[in-house]
């Protein structure tokens, strides 16, 4: 079995996260695409993000059209920060003999050498990572490569998708509509929930 590791805050998850699972489903025949959202992202302890309920919410609605896509709740139940190493070996050991592929932005790809025991997620997974628009490709590359053999990284083929979830967020708090950015029913529910109304 080839299962595809999708982390990431998801606030909200927009059509270009789903855009890029299904990028990385083709060019990796992945059988599975597992969207886990962060409970505590450890680049962003500092920042306001929506509570992790709403957003595994979202993300569910967002996958659910998707038969080879789900969403797991893994890293909102454990304590502390959601580091990926710690995710990667709790499915490592879920499933022993599965290829595992982690799908990450250039931007992360680029941090990569940065992250908790990057070398030990090195061992288990091959890293699919996606184009970041106004991202040095090459910077990233030779930043991110300092703990990977070429053999361990796939770049997705694909133009770099110029949507952020931060824009996304600061128009949503403004009353601003950018439904056709986000997958079906998504909208919809963030309107219903007020998830993104200044108290």
């Amino acid at each position: 079995m080839r299962i595809g590791l999708f982390g990431g805050t998801f606030d909200p998850p927009h059509v270009g996260h789903l855009m890029v699972a299904q990028i990385a489903r083709e060019m990796a025949q992945l059988d599975r695409v597992v969207f886990i959202p962060a409970a505590i992202p450890p680049h962003k302890q500092h920042q306001d993000i929506t509570d992790v309920e709403s957003r595994l919410a979202m993300v569910a609605m967002a996958v659910k059209p998707f038969s080879s896509f789900e969403v797991s709740p893994i890293e909102c139940q454990r304590e502390g920060p959601s580091y990926t190493v710690d995710t990667v070996l709790a499915y490592r050991k879920l499933y022993p003999f599965a290829e595992l592929f982690l799908i990450l932005g250039a931007d992360m790809f680029e941090n990569f050498p940065t992250w908790k025991d990057a070398q030990e997620i090195a061992k288990e997974v091959t890293l699919l990572v996606a184009p970041r628009p106004y991202q040095d490709v090459d910077q990233a590359i030779s930043k991110g490569q300092m703990t990977l053999s070429a053999s361990q990284i796939i770049f997705l083929e694909m133009p770099a998708l110029d949507i952020s979830s931060s824009w996304l967020r600061e128009r949503l708090v403004a009353g601003l509509r950018v439904d056709p950015l986000l997958p079906d029913g998504v909208w919809n529910w963030i309107v219903q929930q007020g998830v993104y109304q200044q108290s």
